[in-house]
């Protein structure tokens, strides 16, 4: 984590958003409904590519993370999250198709959406997260 740990919140991207989401069809779809939004996304495909992308990247203002991925799931990726100063208060959504979602509530997500959903949702979540340049 080296010099990471320097950086903090008010370094985020305004609508820089990080998305992590194994189905590839759906991680390519809608990232380009979030680009055509108006944001910068980044996208990886389970909780260690997210990681090192925290790591490397400038800082999203937002993370939309499916809870179920291989290799670190996404409750594993939040766990590591919230044990990192530098990502910790990065506000972030768990997007998934898990029906028992008592477990997420210790992990303090901003926000959990369930799959299948209207992208409007979504989009009111983030909005309120990262509000459109003025």
């Amino acid at each position: 984590m080296g010099g990471t740990l320097q950086r903090d919140a008010h370094r985020r991207a305004p609508r820089r958003l990080l998305f992590v989401e194994d189905d590839f069809v759906l991680r390519a779809s809608l990232s380009e409904l979030l680009i055509q939004e108006g944001y910068d996304v980044s996208c990886a495909a389970d909780g260690a590519e997210a990681l090192a992308r925290l790591e490397r990247e400038p800082l999203p203002a937002a993370i939309v993370l499916d809870v179920v991925l291989p290799r670190m799931s996404g409750l594993s990726f939040r766990q590591e999250q919230l044990r990192s100063p530098a990502f910790r208060d990065i506000p972030t959504i768990a997007f998934t198709a898990i029906r028992n979602a008592a477990e997420l509530g210790a992990l303090g997500f901003h926000a959990v959406i369930s799959k299948p959903t209207s992208f409007d949702r979504l989009f009111q979540i983030l909005a309120s997260i990262c509000p459109a340049a003025v």
